[in-house]
């Protein structure tokens, strides 16, 4: 491996730490010599001495990408160039022989490999091979049951991870701190590529089905945003966090969240989740949730986003178009030419003409002139053995 050039560096000292500069150097007509000008910061002393190992700047990396496969040390006035493989490990450390446990890593790394989680997390995170290190952080969580950050140097030490390299606490906080808005985005749009990628390798059409559903999360902080009391589902009496979802029903794969305030419904939530599928471009939908999703504000925004949805209705509610509907097909719930004998219960479907403004006007009432009608399918089932959990179900 070609070892990499650098430019003309001088190392700088500051209050608090030595840093790495490059220059240029301009010729002095008066003076009739060269003097060093134009610096520009490049990289940082790790050790916080004059020499050790050196962490290139961002924009330095981009300029010079080879530097990525290398450790580069500062030793006297010499810059030392040591090989390090995909791993982040280098040649020295490789011939160091250590066992590791890696049953549980290996079948985890099956998972990602089957699906798009390795290349949207490294579409995410490109830079320091960054995505390795969140990786094995993620890897860390889900196998212990205590997962204290603290403890992962520990965890490290015997299990064979995706990044092999030692990442201490403060590592890992940094780690952290680089997953912002846009790093969550980027994540789920590569997901969901890879998502429709995969469905079109297999034959099937791109459209995805999504459930979804949201979870409350209790919290004992005061500090945390969006913890507020509400209807907590766990009925603990905790301020909660509402976690939306929208995973992908036959990966099992999240594909978008959110949070929202505790006091938050769910019968609201659908609206700010369909505007944030038109943002992050997700498209070819269809929406699959509960009863708590299906309020008529809902069914409209899913119309005007042409996002299709296959919706759970309440049944039960006295004068509502859920039991009218039910209450119309009695006899035909009753009827065996209508029984599905794989499900052993009745069914009908009904065609509702929906009547609803296409682009409403805030403070402006609707008018025939400004409808728009769409077909709407309304589903039944019937278990005559238990007639209270009869249900309805709306699809677009």
């Amino acid at each position: 491996m070609k070892t990499p050039k650098l430019p003309p560096l001088i190392i700088k000292k500051s209050p608090s730490a030595f840093y790495v500069y490059t220059y240029k150097n301009k010729w002095d007509s008066e003076k009739k010599r060269s003097y060093r000008a134009s610096f520009k910061k490049v990289g940082t002393v790790t050790s916080g001495e004059k020499e050790g190992r050196i962490r290139w700047d961002d924009h330095f990396l981009a300029e010079r990408p080879e530097l990525r496969d290398f450790i580069c040390e500062r030793k006297g006035k010499d810059y030392v160039f040591t090989p390090m493989n995909e791993g982040g490990f280098t040649l020295s450390q490789a011939m160091e022989v250590k066992q590791l446990h890696a049953g549980a890593t290996w079948a985890l790394d099956q998972l990602v490999a089957q699906s798009p989680i390795g290349g949207a997390l490294k579409r995410a995170f490109p830079q320091r091979r960054d995505y390795l290190k969140v990786l094995s952080v993620a890897y860390f969580i889900i196998l212990n049951q205590d997962n204290n950050i603290s403890k992962y140097p520990t965890f490290a030490e015997a299990t064979r991870l995706p990044w092999g390299a030692p990442l201490h606490p403060s590592s890992i906080g940094r780690i952290f701190r680089k997953i912002k808005k846009q790093q969550i985005e980027n994540y789920f749009s590569a997901v969901q590529e890879g998502l429709i990628e995969q469905k079109k390798k297999a034959g099937d059409d791109d459209k995805l089905t999504l459930a979804l559903d949201s979870t409350s999360i209790s919290s004992y902080a005061n500090k945390l945003p969006n913890v507020e009391r509400g209807r907590n589902k766990d009925e603990d009496n905790l301020p909660q966090i509402n976690l939306l979802m929208l995973v992908e029903s036959k990966s099992g794969l999240p594909i978008f969240y959110r949070t929202y305030d505790g006091n938050v419904p769910d019968v609201q939530t659908v609206r700010r989740v369909i505007a944030d599928n038109s943002r992050l471009g997700i498209q070819n939908v269809v929406l699959v949730s509960d009863r708590g999703y299906s309020g008529t504000k809902n069914i409209n925004d899913c119309l005007r986003n042409k996002v299709g949805f296959l919706f759970n209705m309440k049944c039960g509610v006295s004068g509502s178009l859920t039991q009218e509907l039910i209450d119309e097909e009695r006899l035909n719930l009753q009827d065996l030419n209508r029984r599905d004998w794989y499900t052993q219960v009745f069914q009908v479907t009904k065609k509702i003409n929906w009547i609803y403004e296409p682009s409403p006007v805030k403070n402006q009432r609707s008018t025939k002139k400004t409808q728009e009608t769409a077909e709407l399918y309304w589903h039944i089932y019937f278990d005559p053995e238990l007639p209270e959990h009869s249900s309805g179900i709306f699809s677009f």
